[in-house]
């Protein structure tokens, strides 16, 4: 690791948070903890998933995870669902009103960062951003 690498780092995290900062409060959905719209959206991504393996993605401990499931239960955002091939595992699944919570927060907030992008960058600086999401996006793959 590099003292280039370092400062790489440190600028990209403290971009992506401003950024975040930012676009947050715009698709922010009431009622629903930061951790709990995290499940959503991964529930949205890649459909009906256990508690572990939600934790897995997640990287947290499977009961941590299950107090957040548990929250989302409550408040009609997802159901559980008996596994088909393991009748000791539930499946999590989105309801409808957890996936209009997730798509309303997720449009609110890709608009709000589109018109940031619009207002503050020139074309020169679109295109750049284009060719370094590229990059970004390989970053963030899974390995």
């Amino acid at each position: 690791m590099t003292d280039d690498s370092l400062e790489t780092a440190r600028r990209l995290r403290l971009a992506i948070n401003r950024i975040r900062r930012l676009t947050r409060q715009a698709g922010e959905p009431t009622g629903v903890t930061r951790s709990q719209e995290v499940v959503l959206l991964i529930l949205r991504r890649e459909g009906p998933l256990s508690t572990a393996e939600l934790a897995e993605i997640e990287r947290v401990r499977p009961q941590s995870m299950g107090e957040i499931v548990r929250g989302l239960v409550e408040i009609g955002m997802v159901v559980k669902a008996p596994h088909p091939t393991d009748g000791r595992r539930e499946l999590i699944i989105l309801t409808r009103v957890g996936r209009a919570v997730v798509e309303r927060s997720s449009a609110e907030r890709d608009a709000e960062l589109a018109d940031l992008i619009a207002s503050r960058l020139d074309n020169d600086d679109r295109a750049t951003l284009d060719s370094a999401l590229e990059v970004l996006e390989r970053l963030a793959a899974d390995r």
